[in-house]
């Protein structure tokens, strides 16, 4: 009875500490976040883990329409700097989420010819189709985690509490890809493809 009573105190404990630990990795991950771009919102934070967990969100079975896609809005980004309505970003690259399985690579690296377009193509097209982290019923647990540490840590992130009751509703609706919200989409102009992290350090980072 001792032995037992010991065993089932040291698995709560585990099973505490794991509960804290990741905590503090989505709350490192989320502080990152706002350090980095000070005008996201939850739709933001919710993107970002997303991202990390899901990946692009989609197989492409036709890389060949998403090699237009890619030129229609290497077009626009490019009108966009020439036209002075945004500058390029700091960061060229950025990991998503706390565990980092992606990388969001932005689009000036192409126009500034660090990266070819159809290396980019290729990494993001793979990194697409090589399949998710975690199942659609996974992620959802997921992000109630990440969703209790903003409520706990973050609430003064603008309209959060609306946000969040935004995101459940559409998730309780089957979407579970969102865009980013419009204050980040003002402040940040974002243009860039998600690539998965391996691939990103393997084949891309040593060009940058």
């Amino acid at each position: 009875m001792l032995k037992t009573s010991i065993a089932r105190i040291a698995t709560a404990l585990s099973l505490f500490l794991l509960t804290a630990c990741q905590q503090h990795a989505i709350k490192d991950a989320i502080d990152a976040q706002l350090l980095q771009y000070p005008e996201s919102r939850v739709m933001d934070i919710y993107k970002d883990f997303c991202q990390d967990n899901l990946g692009p969100g989609h197989l492409i079975p036709n890389p060949e329409s998403a090699r237009q896609y890619l030129l229609s809005e290497l077009n626009e980004y490019r009108e966009d700097l020439d036209s002075a309505r945004y500058d390029k970003p700091q960061l060229r690259y950025v990991a998503v989420g706390d565990k980092h399985n992606y990388v969001r690579v932005d689009l000036s690296v192409v126009l500034d010819g660090l990266i070819d377009e159809d290396t980019l193509l290729d990494a993001f097209v793979r990194s697409a189709n090589e399949g998710r982290v975690l199942s659609e019923t996974a992620w959802i647990k997921k992000w109630k985690r990440v969703a209790a540490v903003i409520k706990r840590h973050f609430p003064d992130i603008p309209d959060a509490e609306a946000d969040l009751a935004e995101i459940e509703s559409l998730i309780d609706e089957g979407n579970l890809i969102m865009h980013h919200s419009e204050a980040f989409s003002k402040a940040y102009n974002p243009h860039y493809r998600i690539v998965a992290s391996d691939i990103f350090e393997k084949e891309l980072l040593k060009t940058l």
